[in-house]
């Protein structure tokens, strides 16, 4: 019986100690921050229609950084993130391209939902059955990458971008407002 308690005390910390560890380790972490495998890594290449019935492709916005932007109509915070995203089109203009990605949402929809919020100043495309949401590992709206001049994606932001959110990720891009 001796031998035992001593094994007891033994297992305790190699049991408790590497628990304690995963529950701490998880504290200090955002829980918006989700990780993606896509960064560091070439942006997925696509070629999609505009809801203007143009043809946009991620060849079209190569050789300067981009802002690909997975939103929808029925999308709450969408609307919130909306005029955020419309003010950093405007302040970059051509220094920085931007793209919205409809998500399991209908093109009228989204140009009703632009046209009583306002336009962005930037293509919005038509995912028709969500190829490309999965090659980035969309899980829902609003999601957004940050893919630099190269083509490699450099940041995410899962959930609604405020300015200061913005200005965090465009930095991965070399990008100050």
């Amino acid at each position: 019986m001796h031998s035992s308690g001593w094994l007891r005390w033994l297992l305790v910390p190699l049991v408790v100690l590497p628990i304690a560890w995963l529950l701490l380790s998880g504290f200090g972490r955002d829980p918006m921050e989700i990780a993606s495998p896509q960064i560091g890594r070439a942006a997925p290449s696509w070629t999609l229609t505009t809801l203007d019935g143009e043809t946009l492709s991620s060849a079209d916005l190569a050789g300067r950084p981009y802002v690909v932007n997975f939103w929808a109509s029925w999308c709450g915070p969408c609307v919130d993130e909306h005029p955020v995203l419309a003010g950093t089109q405007s302040d970059f203009g051509d220094q920085l391209a931007m793209v919205g990605v409809l998500y399991q949402d209908d093109p009228d929809a989204a140009r009703d939902f632009l046209a009583r919020y306002g336009d962005t100043g930037y293509a919005h495309v038509v995912d028709d059955g969500g190829r490309l949401a999965i090659e980035y590992g969309v899980t829902g709206p609003p999601e957004s990458f940050f893919v630099d001049a190269a083509g490699i994606v450099r940041a995410k932001q899962f959930g609604p971008l405020t300015d200061t959110l913005m200005d965090e990720r465009l930095t991965a891009l070399g990008l100050d407002r």
